[in-house]
């Protein structure tokens, strides 16, 4: 019997042996990418050219792989995961960021602070090389609302802008608020996530909106045919790297500064064109 007990404990030994589940290694990273569906590889490899800037050459992206894309509001927003041969990002889009998974490794936490982000860099934006950011008693870096208010103040003036003031005002305020609390909230999903990018996005267009006429110092009615429909277009064909003109919608007429006229590769109307300057 006890023989017969060693031939059966040698029988099922041997069975737990065959029947063990061997562990494949991990892939290579720079193999991943043939294993991904609809994902374009002009994408992956922007993004991958943006990490590597960030990182200043001192790391090689391995690989790239959008994780996320969101549409809100009829704008997109992608989330990219990235493996370099020394960190592991997490890349937002619209406008670009990428963070640190090692610090950020909840995706929820990093679009909330990616919004934080956004508004913080559009304050940056907006008073670099202005009078905005000149004077005494100026806000803190980080105080959003109070150059939120600096900046209202400044893109929209006079008491015809009023309420279009308090409305910029108010936005950007609750926006920061949302932001804010979502960054700090335990109980946050996804959904306050994508609302947070979207009071982000609405902010960041109603500022755009001024700063663009505001450079391209656009009249609020056209000189020609006196029609308020007035734009301002981009228009990559002038300088080195495109620049901003403005345009009547209802007769066509462009207004070009001194330096677009010299520079512009064809000619598209007279110099002379009814738009004031």
């Amino acid at each position: 019997m006890a023989k017969k007990k060693e031939n059966g404990e040698a029988s099922v030994a041997d069975a737990s042996s065959r029947s063990d589940c061997t562990v494949p290694p991990a892939l290579p990273k720079g193999e991943l990418r043939h294993l991904l569906f609809r994902q374009s590889e002009h994408e992956a490899q922007r993004i991958s050219d943006y990490v590597e800037w960030q990182a200043h050459g001192d790391e090689e992206v391995l690989h790239a792989e959008k994780v996320a894309s969101e549409r809100v509001f009829g704008r997109e927003y992608d989330v990219w995961d990235v493996h370099t041969d020394k960190e592991r990002w997490w890349v937002v889009t619209n406008p670009t960021n990428l963070y640190s998974q090692t610090l950020m490794p909840s995706l929820d936490y990093t679009l909330s602070f990616h919004s934080r982000e956004c508004l913080l860099a559009l304050v940056q934006g907006v008073i670099d090389g202005s009078d905005i950011g000149q004077g005494d008693d100026l806000p803190k870096t980080a105080d959003f609302p109070g150059w939120n208010d600096r900046v209202a103040n400044a893109l929209a003036r006079g008491s015809s802008a009023e309420h279009f003031r308090g409305y910029l005002k108010t936005t950007g305020e609750r926006a920061w608020r949302l932001v804010n609390w979502l960054t700090h909230a335990a109980n946050a999903t996804r959904v306050d996530a994508e609302l947070a990018l979207s009071a982000t996005s609405h902010v960041i267009n109603n500022y755009a909106l001024l700063i663009v006429r505001r450079k391209a110092t656009a009249p609020d009615r056209c000189g020609r045919c006196q029609s308020y429909k007035v734009t301002v277009d981009w228009r990559p064909d002038l300088g080195s790297v495109g620049e901003y003109v403005v345009r009547c919608e209802s007769c066509g007429a462009e207004k070009f500064t001194a330096s677009q006229r010299r520079r512009k590769r064809k000619r598209t109307a007279p110099a002379d064109n009814g738009l004031p300057n």
